[in-house]
């Protein structure tokens, strides 16, 4: 397969060349619970490399390949991978902005995580409008989010310090909060993401957005 990560690649070929059934592929790694084996060789094919650590380390002894072939067809899979989901994120890009706050990180991920990142800190535009008017839009945005909880702080970021516009992929500009630019940027300034699960069941966005709504409303009722 064109699409097939580099690593999938080389175990697949390998068993080929070796005769090797997954069954066997997994014996030889180590495991003596075969069906564990396998959802790791499955999560390896899938690029959860973190899962699948320990089948990683036995590869080169089970396909009798050199250590550095499998450490690069893994390398290979990750740039891959990384290559995909910028040119993904460039295709989906429209301008917008990101509050810069107190904290540079949540004092309570949990809370963060549950009302959605992006929801207390990106600003999206109209972007109908002339780019000139982005830097006010994004001022505006700031001041609605602080509005909309109390006491004026965004929710375990604190206190708002600025605002960074991303006019593109590859330029940003850093505002205070009078609207005075401070600093360009040649790429545009972006969130970081989180997860949660509970048990083995990753929660969807959607979920939690949905329990953010229903506390966020709560917190109004009060």
């Amino acid at each position: 397969m064109s699409d097939e990560y580099p690593i999938t690649s080389l175990v697949s070929s390998r068993c080929e060349e070796l005769d090797l059934k997954p069954v066997e592929l997994v014996r030889r790694c180590g495991y003596q619970n075969i069906s564990k084996g396998l959802r790791r060789l499955e999560q390896l094919y899938s690029a959860n490399f973190r899962s699948s650590r320990a089948l990683i380390h036995a590869l080169p002894s089970a396909l009798d390949v050199p250590e550095d072939l499998v450490t690069k067809a893994v390398e290979d899979t990750e740039r891959q991978i990384h290559e995909s989901k910028e040119a993904a994120w460039r295709a989906a890009f429209v301008p917008h902005a990101v509050v810069l706050t107190e904290q540079e990180r949540p004092t309570q991920l949990f809370v963060a995580i549950f009302l959605g990142i992006e929801r207390l800190l990106r600003v999206d535009f109209d972007v109908s409008e002339s780019p000139a008017t982005y830097p006010q839009q994004a001022l505006e945005g700031v001041r609605q989010k602080v509005g909309e909880w109390k006491p004026g702080e965004i929710p375990t970021f604190g206190k708002p310090v600025g605002v960074i516009v991303n006019y593109s992929p590859d330029r940003a500009v850093l505002f205070d909060l009078e609207g005075q630019p401070i600093e360009m940027m040649d790429r545009a300034y972006r969130l970081g993401e989180a997860s949660f699960s509970i048990g083995k069941r990753l929660v969807s966005r959607g979920e939690l957005d949905a329990i953010g709504r229903t506390a966020h409303i709560v917190r109004l009722r009060q």
